[in-house]
């Protein structure tokens, strides 16, 4: 059945406001200055103190009471904690942005549950960064923090700001890791923010990881967003659940996405009404959602329990070259609950959609049939496409989608990834003259890579590679095939590292080209597919995966993602 309508119920009642501190008098202190907090014993800490790192403040009330100017630092002291709330204003500039990071050395600082709603509290800012944080959401009297991080833009001050980064935190046992939204009207061609970017988070025990918008906001509120490098996993709503857990990523109200190289598993781990999924998308324009692994959205008897959930009102939103596996219900769910709000333009391809406990894909409701594309996945289940209460594929082409496949497994690079050449069919490889020979990389623990003994290029990690820096300097993931058969292969690359001239891509077979080279631009974040329909294998055959920097050999910036996966199709 179709889950009940609903935009991220569980946002739309979660407002809060906190209160400000009460100003406390200290010292003036200049644009661009550097605050410290340190509230262990020994720290020489004090709240009327100039903030230094001989004289750091204890708490946060003046960090609460201040207004941050262009280049101002809040740095907060590694090993030590906090039960208590942050609230941040001010903004920064495109050449002088604010921080809040850690400073000295340790554990990242950890911000628990005291009696404020959310860890931290920014409104209306523009060019800020915070990271390197733990926000743990429990506190010893019980309850949890309903928002790990909370970046609010209200009313006519908050329309048009730019450039919000999260980066490098973990944020666990909250309601909420990480909310952006609040309640300004950005008019046609305005927005309220425009820039978030969410990269190397890892998100677990909450009940929703990240989430953006709420109801009645319009789809540009915020726009280009980029959320990469994450790991939302467990998300239950552990100890106790405050007011549900119905995805890990719900995304909303946003135009021009890109969600690659993550990992969202084990979504959903209580029970919603409304049903729970992976990653939600309502109110969403122009987004590109690949090269992640979607998995293991829990049984909890909620309606979908799907991979990922185009709730409504989406155009042009693309699910491409990921893997998704392992979820109790569908991997793909095209809701037709909405009247006046179908998902126009969807495009499901290159993807590996194995193992789900129902149909790969699934078109449900019949109020808003969906409009777009399926192509090119591979599969396996009982059929790739079903219809639920009325859903219709009409308006949908469905075509070039090998499958099912066959064997107990399909091959996705960055699930495979590994600590040991050979594990699961893998090994990690160079080439100094252009793909003649090659050679092994060898495994450096301190990054989690594969490089050159005494070297730093080329590099091949979880989900991204780096060739050498000339024109023969190659890179390449090799699979062997472990059995004779025919195979299929899936994928997409784009540049992870916007820049440079590019890179080219390319897959052999024991040498020999199967995909001839393609040039990925250097500014191409969304990427192009590298599918093979169908190859004849022989156990034993080399089938490498290929980057090079291109025919200068010029390789500033070719960071570059793609996790190719092969199937067997008898």
């Amino acid at each position: 059945m179709p889950r009940s309508p609903r935009t991220a119920t569980v946002l739309a009642t979660a407002v809060a406001t906190l209160l400000p501190v009460l100003a406390l008098a200290g010292p003036a202190h200049a644009a661009g200055t550097s605050y410290h907090v340190d509230n262990r014993p020994g720290s020489n800490c004090t709240d009327s103190g100039p903030a230094t790192e001989q004289q750091p403040w204890c708490t946060f009330a003046p960090v609460n009471a201040r207004t941050f100017t262009p280049g101002d630092r809040i740095l907060l002291a590694r090993g030590a904690q906090w039960a208590q709330g942050m609230t941040l204003t001010g903004s920064g500039t495109a050449t002088d942005r604010i921080e809040l990071s850690a400073y000295g050395s340790g554990a990242k600082p950890r911000i628990l549950r005291g009696t404020a709603t959310a860890g931290i509290q920014l409104t209306n800012v523009s060019h800020w960064t915070v990271k390197g944080l733990e926000i743990d959401g429990t506190s010893t009297g019980g309850g949890k923090l309903v928002y790990g991080i909370r970046a609010d833009y209200n009313g006519s001050d908050g329309v048009g700001h730019e450039d919000l980064v999260f980066a490098d935190l973990h944020l666990h046992h909250n309601h909420m890791g990480v909310y952006v939204a609040g309640n300004a009207a950005p008019a046609s061609g305005q927005w309220a923010l425009k820039g978030l970017t969410v990269t190397r988070v890892k998100g677990e025990r909450n009940e929703v990881s990240i989430a953006t918008g709420a109801n009645r906001l319009p789809r540009g509120f915020i726009q280009d967003a980029v959320f990469s490098h994450l790991e939302l996993a467990n998300d239950d709503g552990s100890p106790a659940v405050y007011k549900g857990c119905p995805n890990s990523m719900t995304l909303q109200n946003l135009t021009g996405v890109v969600v690659r190289d993550s990992l969202i598993s084990h979504a959903g781990g209580c029970h919603v009404d409304s049903g729970t999924t992976g990653i939600y998308l309502g109110h969403v324009d122009h987004a590109d959602i690949f090269n992640n692994i979607i998995a293991f959205t829990q049984q909890t008897a909620s309606p979908d329990q799907s991979g990922v959930n185009y709730e409504g009102y989406t155009d042009d939103v693309a699910v491409r070259a990921n893997l998704i596996t392992g979820n109790v219900g569908y991997g793909v769910g095209l809701q037709g609950i909405h009247p006046d709000g179908p998902n126009l333009d969807a495009t499901i391809e290159s993807n590996a959609i194995v193992d789900n406990g129902r149909q790969p894909i699934a078109s449900l409701g019949s109020a808003a049939p969906p409009t777009g594309t399926v192509r090119d996945n591979l599969w396996r289940g009982s059929s790739l496409t079903t219809t639920v209460s009325g859903g219709s594929f009409d308006g949908v082409t469905v075509t070039d989608n090998p499958g099912p496949v066959t064997g107990d497994r399909v091959w996705f690079a960055a699930r495979d990834f590994a600590t040991a050449q050979s594990l699961h069919n893998w090994t990690y490889q160079y080439s100094a003259d252009a793909g003649a020979t090659w050679k092994n990389l060898a495994y450096h623990q301190v990054d989690a890579s594969w490089r050159p003994s005494g070297g730093s290029l080329p590099v091949v990690q979880k989900w991204n590679w780096h060739p050498g820096g000339s024109s023969t300097a190659y890179v390449a993931r090799t699979w062997t095939a472990p059995r004779d058969g025919t195979v299929a292969i899936r994928g997409r690359a784009a540049k992870a590292d916007p820049g440079g001239d590019g890179v080219r891509v390319r897959i052999t077979r024991n040498g020999s080209e199967v995909l001839a080279p393609r040039t990925l631009g250097g500014d191409d974040r969304t990427g192009i597919p590298t599918d093979v329909d169908s190859l004849s294998v022989k156990a034993g055959d080399a089938i490498r995966f290929v980057v090079d920097p291109g025919a200068a050999g010029e390789n500033s910036h070719d960071t570059t993602s793609w996790t190719p996966v092969t199937g067997y199709l008898n």
